[in-house]
């Protein structure tokens, strides 16, 4: 039987429960260069950074900051 892993921006875009649109516009980022990069494109320093800090925010903080307690 064969598994198939994601690649890592794309699990970790997924665990927010967020579309890749989503993720692109609150990043002001293009959606093709978005999924380039889920599909294995290595991204620059700034994407990378960027990516990293808003997927992990939202994984740890699902709730958006005004509904948080």
């Amino acid at each position: 039987m064969s598994t198939t892993t994601l690649p890592p921006y794309r699990a970790l875009r997924q665990a927010t429960g967020l579309s890749l649109r989503a993720v692109a516009r609150a990043l002001d980022m293009d959606s093709g260069r978005l999924s380039t990069i889920e599909r294995g494109l290595i991204p620059t320093a700034e994407e990378r950074e960027r990516l990293l800090a808003f997927l992990t925010e939202r994984i740890l903080n699902p709730l958006p900051p005004e509904q948080r307690p």
